[in-house]
């Protein structure tokens, strides 16, 4: 090949990589993003079900259990 020819394969070449590492990190940063969604949905229903009124226990009683020590 030819000295232009090859500079232009690599300027191709450094473009394509640059498009793919800014394609990486918005991939990276929309992850995140819905990660910590999930994050926060998971922590409310944990307090909501630590902060709710017991009526009563939340698991069942063992009456007639034939393990029950």
């Amino acid at each position: 090949m030819n000295s232009p020819a090859m500079i232009y394969v690599k300027s191709h070449q450094n473009e394509l990589q640059a498009e793919a590492a800014a394609n990486r990190l918005a991939k990276q940063a929309k992850r995140s993003g819905s990660r910590s969604a999930s994050r926060i949905a998971a922590l409310t229903s944990v307090r909501s079900i630590l902060t709710s009124s017991a009526e009563g226990p939340s698991l069942p009683t063992l009456t007639d259990y034939p393990y029950r020590s």
